[in-house]
């Protein structure tokens, strides 16, 4: 189980991450036993603030492989209204539903879980996706 971390301490890891530039933001777990649902919901709410646009939330969590392109289409109709995207996909460790849709994001960010996450699970992962695309990292406890 994560122990979440205070809403100020993750605020600061997230504002990190915004300033880069994009307008769909894939938030990728390296872990396949855990969500990073709790991070990318606070993302929308930090993002709004900071760069006052509407973010919107969108969960592929579970999705199958066959629904991807619905979601990247609703991400890029989001980003054409003005908007930001900010999605929450599997681990490329437990479902491989999530790539795509983090491959068409403008960029990632990668969520470890400490104590949880292994450096080959994490590794893994920007090599899937692409190091390149990743913008940094959000580091929660685990209990």
């Amino acid at each position: 189980m994560s122990k979440a971390p205070t809403e100020q301490e993750l605020h600061r890891q997230l504002l990190t991450c915004l300033r880069g530039e994009w307008n769909t933001l894939a938030v990728v777990p390296a872990s396949a036993s855990f969500s990073a649902s709790f991070v990318a919901k606070a993302l929308v709410e930090v993002s709004t603030l900071v760069h006052g646009t509407p973010a919107r939330y969108f969960s592929t969590e579970d999705l199958d492989l066959a629904s991807v392109p619905k979601v990247i289409v609703d991400m890029a109709n989001h980003v054409e209204k003005g908007g930001k995207a900010v999605v929450c996909v599997d681990s490329v460790m437990g479902a491989q539903s999530g790539v795509p849709i983090a491959i068409s994001a403008d960029a990632a960010l990668l969520v470890v879980h400490l104590g949880v996450t292994t450096t080959d699970d994490a590794r893994n992962t920007l090599e899937v996706i692409g190091a390149a695309k990743f913008i940094g990292a959000v580091t929660l406890e685990t209990l």
